[in-house]
């Protein structure tokens, strides 16, 4: 498949990304962008060079020509927006996280294999070069084994706000949205089955109708123990990602890897464009070679099984009120 017509799914700040990034990959066709409003759609449209606008997704699905959709569209929608674009013959690139459920996910793998079409989960920090590089240290045995992995990631969301400073029309989640985050990672650069997961989960937040709070332990078959912590309530944001190892500490600050507290990687500005570009080329690269993606919905699913644990134990230790959320899978 020398052209692959590709549909966009949204216009917001990730979508830009996207959008920069198929237009330095060969053969890839700005077609169609989808949004909830006609006006912003269409300046999107004529902004970034796409052939088509439209406001409905049905229609954009129903368009023969079009090949794979990149949804980038509010969490919630995920899953119905996927599994739509599944049925319709469409691939998929969904941005994190493929479902707010495991069970959401488990079902996506599952229409995936059935339908014979390539769906990739948007787990960029797997394709960033400090990321890349922590997972080889590791992989080498440099490191030695691995005792603890700490992972953190604060910052202030009382308010409907995302990172570009735009209002949204959704609701973020620390759980199952940015948990996702922390959790693959974890799971990429260790490169090691979860035995066991115990967390704590904050009841909802009066303002938002979400948790703000979440901190889980994670048991790995290789006996290492993660500590993955996140939250909305920081007034200054913070993150950092440690790993202790029987020859030394290992820790990810940004762009900047350290290890027993010398720098052994840097990587020069922001790594979230270099990134996408080559996540949205391996989803290209897979669709044409007929494989799975390095990213596939089953590693979206392994993200998930951990979060949803955390909530099925706070839900049984509680009551489902405390900490249902109001969307569905």
């Amino acid at each position: 498949m020398d052209v692959l017509n590709c549909c966009v799914v949204g216009y917001g700040g990730i979508a830009v990304y996207h959008v920069e990034a198929l237009k330095k990959i060969k053969g890839a066709v700005l077609h169609t962008v989808v949004g909830r409003r006609p006006e912003p759609t269409i300046n999107f449209k004529e902004e970034y060079g796409f052939l088509k606008a439209s406001s409905r997704y049905d229609e954009a699905l129903s368009d023969s020509e079009i090949d794979a959709i990149i949804i980038t569209s509010p969490s919630e929608l995920h899953y119905k927006m996927t599994a739509a674009a599944l049925r319709a013959g469409k691939h998929a690139l969904v941005e994190i996280p493929l479902a707010m459920s495991a069970r959401g996910a488990r079902e996506l793998a599952a229409l995936a294999r059935r339908q014979d079409r390539r769906v990739m989960v948007a787990h960029s920090r797997r394709f960033e070069a400090a990321g890349l590089f922590v997972r080889e240290f590791i992989g080498s045995g440099r490191l030695g084994q691995v005792h603890q992995h700490h992972a953190y990631s604060f910052w202030l969301r009382h308010e409907n706000v995302g990172w570009t400073g735009y209002q949204r029309s959704w609701v973020d989640d620390v759980l199952f949205h940015h948990g996702c985050h922390l959790v693959d990672f974890s799971l990429w650069t260790l490169d090691a089955e979860v035995q066991r997961v115990r967390g704590e989960l904050s009841p909802l937040h009066s303002g938002t109708g979400t948790s703000l709070d979440v901190s889980m332990l994670l048991r790995y078959t290789s006996e290492t123990i993660a500590t993955i912590s996140l939250s909305y309530n920081a007034p200054q944001g913070a993150s950092s990602q440690v790993y202790l190892g029987e020859k030394g500490t290992l820790e990810l600050r940004a762009n900047k890897v350290l290890f027993a507290g010398e720098v052994v990687f840097e990587s020069e500005g922001d790594q979230l464009p270099g990134a996408v570009l080559s996540q949205d080329q391996e989803f290209v690269d897979a669709i044409r070679d007929n494989r799975q993606p390095s990213c596939s919905a089953a590693d979206g699913l392994k993200a998930l099984e951990p979060l949803q644990e955390v909530y099925d134990q706070m839900v049984q230790l509680e009551g489902e009120e405390k900490y249902r959320r109001p969307w569905g899978l």
